[in-house]
């Protein structure tokens, strides 16, 4: 189903410590400020006020130092110490602590001491680092659920709320994007776990398994920042058909999910992309270079909401419908490559150059290589493009949109110095 808006805002809000069956997924996009009250209020308030709180480490190169982060942004939010279990779960020793061994606690997740904490939380939240590092402990050689992991479903399942940023978000999926960039991609062949150091290193995109707690699709995380959208397209043509629906989230911003209700919200500073590409029609060539046409493209900005089982959008309370042929901005748009273009983040160039435009339907965008291999990015208005306008509670003017034409093809660039 294409991505479409709702006419009407959601009447019922999420409310109180009360806890739902299942729970409540906190998918953080990395780099969350320490005062964000959207992302880390959006963890907290189904925890409850007595709730206690378990903290895994284990995709950090220093856990001791970022459990103990996480810990004193707690402990802003007014969350007792006291509360909160470090669960000693890591594969990499951490400097700052001489007299611990935190490589020790790689095989933990079968130590009942450690289970117990996550038995006994309402709240279990991953750190960032390196996603790989928290399924190769949670996760059997086999691929299989360890006890710790099994104990985190059960709870989940009971109501509990788990959270996560960067390599925390990255695994709540089933299938995970483990490395890459945009760039390599699109133009070289997919790595696997027999990749060397140096292929690893080259950017080329690795999926792995994940930990399965988010089964509406694949997530991608510092989404905008670091320009994913390439490779969470290309990770979809990964997928079976039926199961490519990807969820970009941006820095500083979460996609807080309400897994009873089917539904999502975003929260934070920033937005989250969904991209359908259920009805794509993707290729592969032999060196890696993709093609793929059909994407359903949306992206929803702070207070929007999606029903994920119909990926039908509802604006925020004040953001308004933009009626179609009655944009603000009235240009040509820019299309081209490189730091002179405005408008280089997504949402704007959703938004100011396509959709708020009553001149534009179509917008293009280049990437390429130092050797010249590069890929243009296509952006359509269709039938079923919709966009609403409002600020967010800062007073910054932010887009919700839904329904864009979203296509890749790969291209050869040659450039050639002009005197002036």
């Amino acid at each position: 189903m294409r991505l479409f808006v709702k006419a009407a805002v959601l009447a019922a809000a999420l409310t109180g410590a009360a806890h739902a069956e299942p729970g409540r997924l906190v998918i953080a996009g990395g780099a969350v400020s320490r005062d964000n009250v959207g992302v880390h209020g959006a963890f907290l308030e189904h925890v409850g006020a007595n709730g206690r709180i378990a903290v895994i480490p284990a995709a950090s190169g220093e856990p001791a130092q970022s459990a103990a982060a996480y810990i004193e942004t707690l402990r802003g939010f007014g969350v007792n110490a006291d509360r909160i279990d470090i669960v000693r779960l890591a594969v990499i020793d951490d400097d700052a602590t001489p007299d611990v061994d935190e490589s020790a606690w790689a095989a933990n997740a079968t130590n009942p001491d450690e289970i117990a904490k996550i038995s006994a939380a309402s709240g279990v939240w991953f750190t960032g680092g390196d996603q790989m590092r928290i399924t190769a402990t949670l996760l059997t050689a086999g691929g299989a659920a360890t006890p710790m992991l099994s104990a985190i479903r059960g709870r989940l399942a009971a109501g509990a709320t788990i959270g996560g940023t960067s390599a925390g978000a990255a695994i709540m999926s089933q299938t995970m994007i483990a490395r890459g960039d945009s760039l390599a991609a699109l133009t070289r062949p997919l790595l696997t776990g027999e990749a060397s150091e140096s292929e690893m290193d080259g950017g080329a995109l690795m999926v792995a398994q994940g930990l399965g707690f988010f089964h509406y699709g694949l997530v991608d995380q510092h989404f905008d920042r670091k320009a994913r959208l390439g490779r969470l397209t290309r990770a979809l043509a990964e997928l079976a058909p039926a199961q490519r629906l990807g969820f970009g989230v941006d820095e500083d911003t979460a996609l807080v999910v309400d897994l009873a209700q089917n539904t999502a919200f975003v929260a934070g500073a920033s937005g989250v992309t969904v991209l359908d590409a259920r009805e794509a029609q993707a290729t592969v060539s032999r060196r890696g270079r993709f093609a793929v046409t059909g994407v359903a493209l949306g992206h929803l900005a702070t207070g929007d909401r999606i029903d994920l089982a119909t990926l039908a959008i509802t604006p925020a309370a004040g953001r308004a419908a933009i009626p179609r042929g009655e944009g603000y901005y009235n240009h040509a748009a820019q299309s081209g490559a490189g730091m002179a273009l405005p408008n280089d983040g997504l949402e704007d160039a959703l938004g100011v150059e396509l959709l708020d435009n009553r001149v534009s339907d179509r917008l293009e965008r280049v990437s390429f290589d130092g050797e010249g291999v590069g890929v243009l990015y296509v952006f359509e208005e269709t039938s079923e493009s919709f966009s609403a306008y409002g600020d967010d509670a800062t007073g910054a003017g932010r887009y919700t949109i839904g329904g864009a034409r979203f296509s890749i093809e790969p291209v050869d660039v040659r450039i050639r110095r002009s005197r002036p």
